[in-house]
């Protein structure tokens, strides 16, 4: 049983699937929301054999795998998912200068070229002036959120993946070191194995059986534009915050990072605060068309990175949560390592910085009942 059905949740369901098991997902709402729905897609280039640390070793083989999962699911379901190699653009900010954000990718391992300011004005007119230079980086994907989501709910069907959504509160019933059962109002189930694939909800599913991982929700609003004509082709990126454009005109402002608790919602200084780096950024963008607003909840972790693999003090009991920015981004290689963990085989990559147990401590109230 798969509990979450976001990005994370929905593409371990398809590489369980895909390898024979039989998978029930099961969501306290429609699946494909939240923080999966939310963000812009952005997909970070990696390369795995320069990748030593967690974050870059996660990310890369992720990189490596999103064509392939593209590939998968149009032949699965013939839908697009709107995969694309578009580049990117890096702007230094406050805390790194052009040079410097050239020479953290170059470690990677990762193509990128250091763009002056003659090239700049003549390739990308519409940039700010006060912008003299920029890193590129040309292998920098990106993906549709809702019609990947799509993709993937529709493929896992064709697999035989059954759903539960829009379900009564969860109740996870521990005896010794395993879930026994599930409650999900009136059913109950008895999962063989269980994955906690729930976000910024994982803390509150997971402290039902004492494991209390500092998993919490982290509001980011969003802004949707459109272009009348086309001003930018590729990512625009300073810091954290970002232009993404899709092929149709329109184009993702993103986005603030807020600690709400668990709520949401678009406030007029997030909103301004959003259109004035996308219109400080490009000003013709003043001009065009604002669409609409929405925000999600990342669910962020102590360190930043997710929590993969198996619960300490259960032995059928796993998590994926915890990717903060990048849930999207990471997915397929998230899946692929829970899927052979789920299927007691070694996972692709280490899992050294990245493992559950380097947080969840199990508590004496909640575990060996």
């Amino acid at each position: 049983m798969v509990v979450g059905a976001g990005v994370i949740g929905l593409t371990t369901a398809l590489e369980l699937a895909q390898h024979g098991l039989k998978v029930l997902v099961t969501d306290r709402q429609a699946a494909g929301q939240e923080a999966s729905w939310a963000g812009a897609g952005m997909l970070p280039p990696g390369n795995a054999p320069h990748s030593s640390k967690p974050e870059a070793r996660l990310r890369s083989f992720s990189h490596s795998l999103w064509p392939s999962l593209t590939a998968r699911l149009q032949e699965l379901t013939g839908r697009d998912n709107g995969f694309r190699v578009s580049g990117s653009l890096l702007f230094s900010d406050n805390t790194s200068t052009t040079a410097e954000l050239a020479q953290q990718w170059a470690e990677d391992g990762v193509e990128v070229c250091l763009i002056e300011e003659q090239q700049l004005r003549d390739t990308w007119p519409a940039i700010h002036h006060r912008h003299t230079a920029a890193v590129w980086l040309p292998q920098q994907g990106q993906v549709r959120n809702p019609w990947h989501l799509q993709a993937l709910r529709a493929a896992c069907e064709v697999l035989n993946v059954e759903f539960i959504e829009n379900t009564a509160p969860l109740l996870l019933e521990p005896r010794g070191e395993r879930v026994e059962s599930v409650q999900l109002g009136t059913d109950r189930f008895f999962p063989g194995q269980l994955c906690i694939t729930a976000g910024a909800w994982t803390s509150k599913i997971l402290k039902q059986v004492g494991v209390c991982p500092p998993i919490r929700p982290i509001r980011g609003q969003m802004v949707q534009l459109r272009m009348a004509a086309p001003l930018f082709g590729c990512m625009l990126e300073v810091g954290r915050r970002y232009l993404v454009p899709r092929t149709d005109g329109l184009v993702l402002v993103g986005s603030t990072e807020e600690h709400t608790g668990f709520e949401k919602g678009n406030t007029a200084a997030g909103v301004s605060e959003l259109i004035d780096f996308a219109c400080g950024l490009v000003p013709e963008l003043r001009r065009q068309e604002l669409v609409r607003c929405w925000s999600g909840l990342r669910p962020g972790s102590g360190d930043d990175l997710p929590l993969l693999g198996q619960i300490p003090g259960y032995q059928n009991l796993y998590v994926a949560a915890g990717h903060f920015r990048a849930g999207l981004q990471m997915s397929p290689g998230t899946a692929v390592i829970l899927s052979a963990i789920l299927r007691n085989s070694a996972p692709p990559i280490s899992l050294t910085g990245l493992s559950a147990d380097r947080f969840t401590k199990t508590t004496a109230a909640g575990a060996h009942q």
